[in-house]
């Protein structure tokens, strides 16, 4: 049995998305079962995002500067997109994709592999924060990316009618940088102290943006390097404060393209990655009654220039790393 899912971002995130299908399995069950509908039990999940405006504070400073790191300006081709209606917008998007050059890509990194990263990072750096996998496969996807990628970068984006447009289109996002970029989602649940937003299903992910130097992503890979990358990493999230969400969530109404801008601005640059790192979850305890999955993954997407980690199966322990870039 193969199922494939898809939902709406803009309404739920991981955590949301767990519940629910944790949830619908637990339905499908009971009703293989011959149950009725009095069985099902009432959820205690909530939907309302009224809830982030009860518990999430108004912010109490002016907004910081790495708000203002992540600040992506407008131009008048997000504006556009913005206007266009959904289904004109999807559509547009899928012709895109269709005549893309896409590479996709999946890697497995196995559980005692990154226990070994991690025990090099802690060997090798000078401070006492507390170094998680994700600031190790963080790292290791920006070093890896960063050297694969920036060495061959299509030669579109550098020479004839195509560069024109670029710089047209995209202005100064489309120009070289001397810092790498890796956007990486991050959730509100456990970093403001209310139990409401654990049954809490809408999504409540930020984000939060990486800089890294490209002069040190682009020297020999070594467990030096490594860890300064995932020292990066680990300031950055560290800086998702109670403050900072609330910048995010409550510190002001959002332009109306502010969503699409990484879209459109973002996809063409070599030295920008977004990353989601969905392998805490718990995918594979989801029983439908046929057994938990054998294997969990992303769709076909075609959304380049982006990671996505989800978890391995428990016999074979690790992460796959799905990654979808430009050929």
């Amino acid at each position: 049995v193969v199922l494939a899912v898809t939902i709406a971002h803009v309404l739920v995130d991981g955590y949301g998305f767990e519940m629910f299908m944790h949830r619908w399995a637990e339905i499908n069950k009971l009703l293989a079962a011959d149950s009725t509908v009095t069985d099902f039990g009432v959820s205690n999940v909530v939907h309302s995002r009224s809830i982030l405006e009860r518990v999430v504070p108004m912010p109490q400073e002016p907004p910081l500067s790495l708000l203002k790191k992540m600040y992506i300006p407008s131009g008048y081709v997000s504006r556009l997109v913005a206007w266009l209606s959904p289904g004109i917008r999807g559509r547009i998007l899928e012709c895109i994709q269709t005549f893309a050059d896409i590479s996709i890509s999946c890697f497995h990194v196995s559980r005692e592999t990154i226990d070994k990263l991690r025990q090099s990072v802690k060997k090798n750096s000078s401070t006492n924060l507390r170094i998680s996998d994700n600031d190790v496969l963080m790292a290791a996807i920006t070093i890896a990316y960063t050297q694969s990628v920036l060495k061959h970068k299509s030669e579109y984006a550098n020479t004839g009618l195509a560069s024109w447009l670029k710089s047209s289109l995209f202005g100064s996002n489309s120009k070289n940088s001397s810092t790498f970029v890796s956007t990486i989602a991050a959730d509100i649940r456990h970093r403001i102290p209310n139990s409401d937003l654990e049954t809490y299903s809408g999504n409540s992910a930020i984000s939060m943006m990486v800089h890294s130097p490209i002069e040190l992503l682009q020297m020999p890979a070594s467990p030096e390097v490594l860890a300064q990358v995932a020292l990066g990493v680990r300031k950055s999230t560290n800086e998702i404060t109670s403050e900072y969400i609330a910048q995010v969530i409550n510190g002001g109404d959002a332009e109306s393209d502010v969503v699409f801008r990484p879209l459109v601005y973002n996809a063409g640059v070599a030295e920008k990655l977004m990353v989601t790192n969905l392998s805490r979850f718990t995918f594979y305890t989801t029983d439908f009654g046929w057994g938990v999955p054998q294997f969990v993954a992303q769709t076909n997407t075609k959304f380049p220039k982006v990671a996505k980690l989800f978890p391995a199966h428990p016999s074979k322990g690790g992460v796959f790393i799905h990654l979808v870039d430009f050929a």
